[in-house]
Protein backbone atom coordinates (compact mmCIF):
# COMPACT_ATOMS: atom_id res chain seq x y z
CA UNK A 1 0.00 0.00 0.00
CA UNK A 2 1.29 3.31 -1.02
CA UNK A 3 1.84 5.61 1.88
CA UNK A 4 0.15 8.96 2.22
CA UNK A 5 1.75 12.26 0.99
CA UNK A 6 -0.13 13.95 3.45
CA UNK A 7 1.51 15.39 6.61
CA UNK A 8 0.49 14.22 9.93
CA UNK A 9 0.17 17.74 11.21
CA UNK A 10 -2.51 18.26 8.32
CA UNK A 11 -3.99 14.61 8.61
CA UNK A 12 -4.41 16.03 12.38
CA UNK A 13 -6.22 19.13 11.52
CA UNK A 14 -8.36 17.60 8.86
CA UNK A 15 -9.62 14.85 11.43
CA UNK A 16 -10.03 17.38 13.91
CA UNK A 17 -12.55 19.70 11.58
CA UNK A 18 -14.58 16.35 11.00
CA UNK A 19 -14.65 15.29 14.36
CA UNK A 20 -16.60 18.64 14.78
CA UNK A 21 -18.46 18.20 12.21
CA UNK A 22 -17.14 21.36 10.19
CA UNK A 23 -16.15 22.20 6.68
CA UNK A 24 -13.24 23.63 5.10
CA UNK A 25 -15.13 26.37 4.44
CA UNK A 26 -16.68 27.35 7.97
CA UNK A 27 -13.88 26.31 10.12
CA UNK A 28 -12.31 29.31 7.84
CA UNK A 29 -15.13 31.49 8.40
CA UNK A 30 -14.52 30.80 12.50
CA UNK A 31 -10.99 31.50 12.07
CA UNK A 32 -11.10 34.33 9.35
CA UNK A 33 -9.08 33.08 7.06
CA UNK A 34 -9.80 31.79 3.61
CA UNK A 35 -11.11 27.92 2.54
CA UNK A 36 -8.08 28.27 0.26
CA UNK A 37 -5.85 28.50 3.49
CA UNK A 38 -7.75 25.77 5.46
CA UNK A 39 -7.20 23.56 2.55
CA UNK A 40 -3.59 24.12 2.11
CA UNK A 41 -3.00 23.55 5.44
CA UNK A 42 -4.35 20.03 5.32
CA UNK A 43 -2.24 19.29 1.74
CA UNK A 44 0.88 20.38 3.47
CA UNK A 45 1.16 23.09 1.07
CA UNK A 46 1.28 25.91 3.54
CA UNK A 47 2.59 25.88 7.25
CA UNK A 48 0.54 28.71 9.63
CA UNK A 49 1.64 31.15 11.20
CA UNK A 50 1.53 31.35 15.27
CA UNK A 51 -1.97 33.07 15.35
CA UNK A 52 -3.83 31.65 12.78
CA UNK A 53 -2.65 28.08 14.42
CA UNK A 54 -3.91 29.31 17.79
CA UNK A 55 -7.00 30.10 15.86
CA UNK A 56 -7.64 26.99 14.33
CA UNK A 57 -6.90 25.24 17.72
CA UNK A 58 -9.67 27.10 19.59
CA UNK A 59 -12.43 26.23 17.12
CA UNK A 60 -11.17 22.72 16.86
CA UNK A 61 -11.31 22.41 20.97
CA UNK A 62 -7.39 21.57 20.62
CA UNK A 63 -3.98 22.99 21.65
CA UNK A 64 -1.57 23.67 19.01
CA UNK A 65 0.80 21.11 20.24
CA UNK A 66 -2.22 18.77 19.58
CA UNK A 67 -2.52 19.17 16.19
CA UNK A 68 0.97 20.62 15.01
CA UNK A 69 3.36 18.91 16.88
CA UNK A 70 5.99 17.03 15.20
CA UNK A 71 6.10 13.09 16.26
CA UNK A 72 7.91 13.25 19.81
CA UNK A 73 11.54 12.32 19.85
CA UNK A 74 12.80 9.26 21.76
CA UNK A 75 15.69 7.98 23.63
CA UNK A 76 17.28 4.82 24.03
CA UNK A 77 16.94 4.00 28.41
CA UNK A 78 17.74 1.14 30.85
CA UNK A 79 14.45 -0.68 32.27
CA UNK A 80 13.37 -3.47 34.10
CA UNK A 81 11.05 -5.51 32.83
CA UNK A 82 7.61 -7.12 34.22
CA UNK A 83 7.87 -10.05 31.91
CA UNK A 84 9.91 -11.73 29.33
CA UNK A 85 8.85 -10.15 26.26
CA UNK A 86 8.24 -12.51 22.86
CA UNK A 87 11.38 -12.72 20.42
CA UNK A 88 10.61 -9.31 18.40
CA UNK A 89 10.61 -5.80 19.79
CA UNK A 90 7.72 -5.68 21.57
CA UNK A 91 5.51 -3.05 22.97
CA UNK A 92 5.51 -1.44 26.22
CA UNK A 93 4.10 1.70 28.47
CA UNK A 94 7.56 2.55 30.47
CA UNK A 95 7.24 3.68 34.36
CA UNK A 96 9.56 5.71 36.41
CA UNK A 97 9.29 4.59 39.65
CA UNK A 98 11.77 4.49 43.06
CA UNK A 99 13.98 1.61 41.38
CA UNK A 100 14.32 2.65 37.68
CA UNK A 101 12.14 2.89 34.33
CA UNK A 102 9.58 0.13 34.80
CA UNK A 103 8.82 -1.45 31.19
CA UNK A 104 5.16 -2.76 31.73
CA UNK A 105 4.17 -5.56 28.34
CA UNK A 106 1.73 -3.93 26.35
CA UNK A 107 1.62 -6.93 23.90
CA UNK A 108 1.66 -11.30 25.13
CA UNK A 109 -0.67 -12.85 27.26
CA UNK A 110 -0.13 -11.06 30.03
CA UNK A 111 -0.13 -7.56 28.70
CA UNK A 112 -3.01 -7.89 26.32
CA UNK A 113 -6.69 -7.50 26.63
CA UNK A 114 -9.38 -7.65 24.11
CA UNK A 115 -8.31 -5.21 21.50
CA UNK A 116 -4.88 -3.73 21.96
CA UNK A 117 -4.30 -0.79 24.64
CA UNK A 118 -1.80 2.34 24.14
CA UNK A 119 1.45 1.89 24.32
CA UNK A 120 4.20 4.57 24.46
CA UNK A 121 7.60 2.64 23.87
CA UNK A 122 9.08 -0.39 22.15
CA UNK A 123 11.57 -2.79 23.91
CA UNK A 124 14.78 -3.05 21.99
CA UNK A 125 16.71 -5.30 23.87
CA UNK A 126 16.29 -7.25 27.31
CA UNK A 127 17.29 -4.03 29.33
CA UNK A 128 16.67 -0.94 27.05
CA UNK A 129 13.31 0.57 25.67
CA UNK A 130 12.88 3.31 22.87
CA UNK A 131 10.66 5.94 24.74
CA UNK A 132 9.46 9.08 24.14
CA UNK A 133 10.97 12.45 25.85
CA UNK A 134 9.63 13.96 27.72
CA UNK A 135 8.21 11.15 28.87
CA UNK A 136 4.25 10.42 30.02
CA UNK A 137 4.00 10.72 33.48
CA UNK A 138 1.81 7.09 34.54
CA UNK A 139 0.87 5.91 38.02
CA UNK A 140 1.34 2.10 37.90
CA UNK A 141 -0.77 -0.49 39.94
CA UNK A 142 -0.25 -4.06 40.03
CA UNK A 143 -3.36 -6.39 40.84
CA UNK A 144 -6.19 -8.67 39.59
CA UNK A 145 -8.84 -6.38 40.67
CA UNK A 146 -10.54 -5.87 36.82
CA UNK A 147 -12.41 -2.32 38.32
CA UNK A 148 -8.23 -0.98 38.87
CA UNK A 149 -8.52 0.46 35.41
CA UNK A 150 -11.44 2.58 36.47
CA UNK A 151 -8.92 4.93 38.45
CA UNK A 152 -7.50 6.47 35.09
CA UNK A 153 -11.29 8.44 35.09
CA UNK A 154 -10.58 9.62 38.61
CA UNK A 155 -6.61 10.72 37.54
CA UNK A 156 -7.95 12.65 34.05
CA UNK A 157 -11.16 13.96 36.15
CA UNK A 158 -8.86 14.79 38.95
CA UNK A 159 -6.71 16.77 36.71
CA UNK A 160 -3.33 14.92 38.07
CA UNK A 161 -1.90 15.12 34.85
CA UNK A 162 -1.16 11.39 35.59
CA UNK A 163 -2.35 8.71 33.24
CA UNK A 164 -3.31 4.71 34.40
CA UNK A 165 -1.24 2.00 33.33
CA UNK A 166 -1.97 -1.60 35.32
CA UNK A 167 0.14 -4.43 35.30
CA UNK A 168 -2.35 -7.80 35.87
CA UNK A 169 -1.23 -10.20 38.50
CA UNK A 170 -2.29 -12.31 41.60
CA UNK A 171 -1.60 -10.15 45.27
CA UNK A 172 1.00 -12.37 46.22
CA UNK A 173 3.23 -11.53 42.73
CA UNK A 174 1.34 -7.41 43.11
CA UNK A 175 3.07 -7.29 46.70
CA UNK A 176 6.44 -8.64 45.77
CA UNK A 177 6.51 -5.76 42.96
CA UNK A 178 5.43 -3.67 45.23
CA UNK A 179 8.45 -4.53 47.96
CA UNK A 180 11.06 -3.95 45.08
CA UNK A 181 10.08 -0.87 44.69
CA UNK A 182 8.67 -1.65 41.08
CA UNK A 183 4.79 -0.18 40.76
CA UNK A 184 3.69 2.56 43.19
CA UNK A 185 1.00 0.52 44.82
CA UNK A 186 -0.23 -3.11 44.90
CA UNK A 187 -4.12 -4.35 44.30
CA UNK A 188 -4.93 -7.03 47.10
CA UNK A 189 -8.16 -8.58 47.88
CA UNK A 190 -9.08 -10.76 51.36
CA UNK A 191 -12.05 -12.24 53.12
CA UNK A 192 -13.66 -9.38 54.85
CA UNK A 193 -12.07 -8.87 58.49
CA UNK A 194 -9.24 -10.76 57.86
CA UNK A 195 -6.36 -10.52 59.96
CA UNK A 196 -3.45 -11.41 56.91
CA UNK A 197 -0.62 -9.52 57.49
CA UNK A 198 -0.10 -6.68 54.85
CA UNK A 199 3.95 -5.57 54.74
CA UNK A 200 5.73 -3.70 56.74
CA UNK A 201 5.42 -0.17 56.12
CA UNK A 202 2.29 -0.87 53.42
CA UNK A 203 -0.55 2.07 54.29
CA UNK A 204 -3.85 -0.22 53.23
CA UNK A 205 -6.31 2.12 51.49
CA UNK A 206 -9.88 0.21 50.60
CA UNK A 207 -10.99 0.02 46.41
CA UNK A 208 -13.65 -2.26 46.69
CA UNK A 209 -16.01 -5.05 47.95
CA UNK A 210 -17.14 -8.60 46.50
CA UNK A 211 -17.89 -12.42 46.81
CA UNK A 212 -15.61 -14.54 45.42
CA UNK A 213 -16.99 -18.08 44.57
CA UNK A 214 -17.19 -20.80 41.84
CA UNK A 215 -18.68 -19.46 38.01
CA UNK A 216 -20.23 -21.69 35.51
CA UNK A 217 -22.06 -22.13 32.91
CA UNK A 218 -25.89 -21.38 33.19
CA UNK A 219 -27.47 -24.09 31.58
CA UNK A 220 -25.08 -26.56 33.62
CA UNK A 221 -24.57 -24.73 36.85
CA UNK A 222 -22.19 -25.80 39.86
CA UNK A 223 -24.00 -24.91 43.03
CA UNK A 224 -20.99 -27.02 45.20
CA UNK A 225 -17.40 -27.85 44.54
CA UNK A 226 -17.97 -31.49 45.71
CA UNK A 227 -20.69 -31.37 42.64
CA UNK A 228 -17.77 -30.57 40.50
CA UNK A 229 -15.63 -33.26 41.65
CA UNK A 230 -17.92 -35.47 41.06
CA UNK A 231 -18.83 -35.02 37.96
CA UNK A 232 -15.12 -34.62 36.54
CA UNK A 233 -15.33 -30.89 35.52
CA UNK A 234 -12.54 -29.05 34.04
CA UNK A 235 -10.94 -26.09 35.83
CA UNK A 236 -9.67 -22.61 34.53
CA UNK A 237 -7.57 -21.72 37.35
CA UNK A 238 -5.59 -18.62 38.19
CA UNK A 239 -2.04 -18.26 38.12
CA UNK A 240 -0.16 -19.45 41.29
CA UNK A 241 0.03 -16.93 44.24
CA UNK A 242 -3.71 -15.68 43.03
CA UNK A 243 -6.07 -15.05 45.98
CA UNK A 244 -8.55 -17.06 44.09
CA UNK A 245 -6.37 -20.05 43.78
CA UNK A 246 -5.51 -19.80 47.45
CA UNK A 247 -9.40 -20.13 48.03
CA UNK A 248 -9.78 -23.14 45.54
CA UNK A 249 -6.92 -24.69 47.50
CA UNK A 250 -8.57 -24.45 50.86
CA UNK A 251 -11.62 -25.47 49.71
CA UNK A 252 -9.77 -28.87 48.06
CA UNK A 253 -7.94 -29.29 51.49
CA UNK A 254 -11.17 -28.96 53.34
CA UNK A 255 -13.03 -31.73 51.29
CA UNK A 256 -9.76 -33.72 51.17
CA UNK A 257 -10.07 -34.12 47.40
CA UNK A 258 -7.60 -33.86 44.67
CA UNK A 259 -6.94 -31.42 42.18
CA UNK A 260 -9.80 -31.69 39.07
CA UNK A 261 -8.82 -31.44 35.66
CA UNK A 262 -7.10 -28.56 34.79
CA UNK A 263 -5.86 -27.74 37.77
CA UNK A 264 -2.34 -26.94 36.28
CA UNK A 265 -3.85 -24.09 33.55
CA UNK A 266 -2.70 -20.83 35.10
CA UNK A 267 -4.89 -17.59 33.64
CA UNK A 268 -3.80 -13.83 34.77
CA UNK A 269 -7.50 -12.34 35.96
CA UNK A 270 -10.62 -13.04 37.05
CA UNK A 271 -11.95 -11.75 33.48
CA UNK A 272 -9.75 -14.52 31.51
CA UNK A 273 -10.60 -17.49 33.66
CA UNK A 274 -14.74 -16.52 33.53
CA UNK A 275 -13.82 -15.68 29.55
CA UNK A 276 -12.59 -19.50 29.53
CA UNK A 277 -15.20 -20.90 31.09
CA UNK A 278 -17.89 -18.48 28.98
CA UNK A 279 -16.14 -19.75 25.87
CA UNK A 280 -16.12 -23.97 26.80
CA UNK A 281 -12.83 -24.38 27.39
CA UNK A 282 -13.30 -24.87 30.72
CA UNK A 283 -16.74 -25.71 33.00
CA UNK A 284 -15.86 -23.87 36.13
CA UNK A 285 -13.67 -21.60 38.04
CA UNK A 286 -13.16 -19.45 41.21
CA UNK A 287 -13.29 -16.04 40.39
CA UNK A 288 -15.29 -12.88 41.77
CA UNK A 289 -19.12 -12.17 41.30
CA UNK A 290 -18.69 -9.17 38.81
CA UNK A 291 -16.96 -10.93 36.25
CA UNK A 292 -19.59 -14.18 36.37
CA UNK A 293 -22.38 -11.02 35.92
CA UNK A 294 -20.26 -9.49 32.89
CA UNK A 295 -20.33 -12.78 30.96
CA UNK A 296 -23.81 -13.84 32.01
CA UNK A 297 -22.27 -17.10 34.31
CA UNK A 298 -23.65 -18.85 37.32
CA UNK A 299 -22.02 -17.83 40.71
CA UNK A 300 -21.96 -19.81 43.63
CA UNK A 301 -20.67 -17.57 46.64
CA UNK A 302 -17.51 -18.90 48.73
CA UNK A 303 -16.58 -16.15 50.13
CA UNK A 304 -16.85 -11.89 50.83
CA UNK A 305 -13.53 -10.58 49.96
CA UNK A 306 -12.73 -7.17 50.34
CA UNK A 307 -9.73 -5.45 48.11
CA UNK A 308 -7.36 -3.25 49.43
CA UNK A 309 -4.85 -0.86 47.84
CA UNK A 310 -1.37 -0.96 49.42
CA UNK A 311 0.75 2.50 49.31
CA UNK A 312 4.43 1.94 50.13
CA UNK A 313 4.73 4.47 53.19
CA UNK A 314 7.97 5.99 52.80
CA UNK A 315 6.37 7.51 49.07
CA UNK A 316 3.03 8.50 50.75
CA UNK A 317 3.80 12.15 49.54
CA UNK A 318 5.13 11.56 46.42
CA UNK A 319 3.37 12.93 43.26
CA UNK A 320 1.63 9.56 41.94
CA UNK A 321 0.76 8.81 45.04
CA UNK A 322 -0.51 11.92 45.74
CA UNK A 323 -2.22 11.75 42.57
CA UNK A 324 -4.13 8.28 43.51
CA UNK A 325 -5.53 9.34 46.16
CA UNK A 326 -6.70 12.27 44.58
CA UNK A 327 -7.99 10.26 41.48
CA UNK A 328 -9.79 8.09 44.34
CA UNK A 329 -11.40 10.90 46.35
CA UNK A 330 -13.32 12.06 43.22
CA UNK A 331 -16.36 11.08 42.27
CA UNK A 332 -15.63 9.49 38.96
CA UNK A 333 -14.51 6.60 40.46
CA UNK A 334 -17.02 5.66 43.07
CA UNK A 335 -19.66 6.54 40.52
CA UNK A 336 -18.03 3.82 37.85
CA UNK A 337 -17.65 1.51 39.85
CA UNK A 338 -21.63 1.86 40.87
CA UNK A 339 -22.39 0.73 37.43
CA UNK A 340 -20.33 -2.70 37.60
CA UNK A 341 -23.25 -4.95 39.09
CA UNK A 342 -21.10 -7.07 42.32
CA UNK A 343 -18.88 -4.48 43.28
CA UNK A 344 -19.28 -2.28 46.53
CA UNK A 345 -18.17 1.09 46.24
CA UNK A 346 -18.80 2.24 49.54
CA UNK A 347 -15.45 0.74 50.64
CA UNK A 348 -13.18 3.05 48.36
CA UNK A 349 -11.24 4.89 50.19
CA UNK A 350 -11.48 3.58 53.85
CA UNK A 351 -8.49 2.51 55.98
CA UNK A 352 -7.16 0.08 58.25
Amino acid sequence: MAESREPLAGRRLRLARLGRGLSQAELAEACGVSRQAVAGIERGAWAPSLPVALKLARALGRTVEELFQDLPQTEEVEVIRLAEPPPHDHRAQTVATSKGMVAVPRDGLAGTVPGFGPATSVLTTPTTARVPTPHPRFLLVAGCDPALPLIAEGLREAGTGYSFAWWPCGSHEAVRLLQLGLVHAAGVHRATGSARELPEGAIPVGFSRWREGIISLPDRPVDRLEEALERGLRLANREPGAEARSVLDRELGRLGAPPPPGYSSSFPGHLAVAGAVAAGAAELAVATEPAALALGLHFTPLSEEESLLLLPGNEVESPPLIALLAALGHPAVSSQMELLPGYDPAWLGATG
